[in-house]
């Protein structure tokens, strides 16, 4: 493994999982399998964008517009943890929770998927935005931090577009006439509130790893 770059071991890594999923995982989990894979395809995505390294390259702008609509499908996969609550892990007689290995296997692989597409997806959210950053305003590097906040509210809004209306990345490629239709029902106070949660959420996360990072490398000095 010490001669897999990391982007190959991030690959290995979720086409492992994913085929795991398919083939272990059952109802009602099953769908596992699919989400983790919709939340791997940004993460995928990202790391072509290397190749065409040039504002100037109509490639560059076609594949970060295609990553864009595709990456709330990666921070999406943590809201999937709400069905936990299908396990019913608690006993009826106390409350406390079952040691059934069945109900923390399930329990882990959830969290395993959840994690891997929140924790890898901002890390390559920061790595396109960082990029973007370079291709554009180079002499503005901070300005990265501006387009890793864009970013992150978009996906907060694409995550409300699929938890609540059932809409997937996919339909904007297919049907986007009818999709930007759909989007006009979504706009409320309600909607608002959970974006700037979800965000905040975002934000946290990438704020935590890049504490960790310092703390690492504060460490190896």
């Amino acid at each position: 493994m010490k001669h897999l770059s990391t982007i190959w071991r991030i690959r290995l890594f979720f086409w492992v999982l994913i085929i795991l999923l398919k083939l272990f995982v059952h109802a009602p989990y099953d769908f596992m399998a699919l989400n983790t894979f919709l939340g791997y395809v940004p993460i995928e995505l990202s790391f072509h964008l290397k190749r065409f390294n040039d504002r100037r390259a109509l490639a560059f702008w076609v594949l970060l517009a295609i990553w864009l609509v595709f990456y709330p499908n990666a921070p999406y996969v943590v809201t999937d943890l709400f069905h936990l609550s299908w396990l019913h892990a608690h006993t009826s007689i106390n409350g406390i929770l079952r040691s059934d290995p069945a109900i923390w296997l399930s329990f882990a692989m959830m969290i395993v998927c959840a994690l891997s597409c929140l924790l890898i997806g901002t890390a390559t959210l920061e790595r396109t935005a960082r990029q973007l950053t370079q291709l554009t305003t180079p002499k503005h590097p901070r300005i990265q931090y501006l387009w890793i906040t864009v970013f992150m509210i978009l996906a907060s809004i694409g995550i409300y577009i699929g938890r609540f209306l059932r809409l997937h990345s996919i339909y904007l490629l297919f049907t986007p006439t009818w999709f930007f239709k759909q989007l006009w029902s979504i706009w409320s106070l309600k909607m608002v509130e959970f974006v700037i949660i979800i965000t905040v959420l975002q934000l946290i996360v990438y704020w935590l790893m890049k504490v960790s990072q310092c703390y690492n490398s504060e460490e190896n000095k």
